[in-house]
């Protein structure tokens, strides 16, 4: 008997997690979401566990430690022969991934992984490059001015009078 959670079919006589055909590119989170509804299915309770996953702790913002899924008990992820390379991403997937005729896999994985939320308008919770410049010329201009400075001096090209403001080298506004 098999179980269908889209792009997978979990066989559960051949432990094998046949990956649908023309899917190239596999998300380890999704993987795993598919594991837990084919565990939890009708005829995924009366079988050993497929996988167990950890990781997804949050550390706010919406930025959560990556995932990591080992696949238990001789289950095999498996790709649709063909002429192509799949990609498994998106989390570390730590199982054997069965032969297909034509396939090379790429099996990105990392040690320190994250997983950002991003809004479906593509905006996260994450910031972006400009914001994490303006966060740190911020923390740099409070650093300057909080510094009592009893002479005249330049910073960065800009001259620093002895109140801690600026001086316009241009003279006067």
């Amino acid at each position: 008997m098999a179980y269908y959670a889209a792009p997978f079919t979990f066989d559960f006589a051949t432990s094998i997690i046949q990956v649908d055909d023309g899917v190239v590119a596999v998300d380890v989170i999704d993987l795993y979401d598919a594991v837990k509804e084919a565990r939890a299915s009708e005829e995924g309770v009366l079988y050993d566990e497929i996988a167990e996953g950890s990781g997804l702790v949050s550390l706010g913002g919406g930025v959560s430690v990556g995932l990591t899924v080992n696949l238990l008990g001789g289950w095999q992820t498996r790709f649709a022969p063909g002429s192509y390379i799949a990609k498994v991403s998106n989390g570390n997937l730590v199982g054997p991934i069965a032969y297909s005729a034509g396939v090379q896999v790429l099996l990105i994985q990392s040690a320190a992984s994250t997983v950002v939320a991003v809004s479906e308008s593509g905006v996260g919770s994450a910031p972006t490059a400009s914001e994490n410049a303006a966060a740190v010329w911020s923390a740099a201009s409070r650093s300057l001015t909080s510094t009592v400075i009893s002479d005249v001096r330049y910073v960065n090209g800009i001259q620093i009078d002895g109140t801690g403001t600026e001086a316009n080298p241009w003279g006067p506004a």
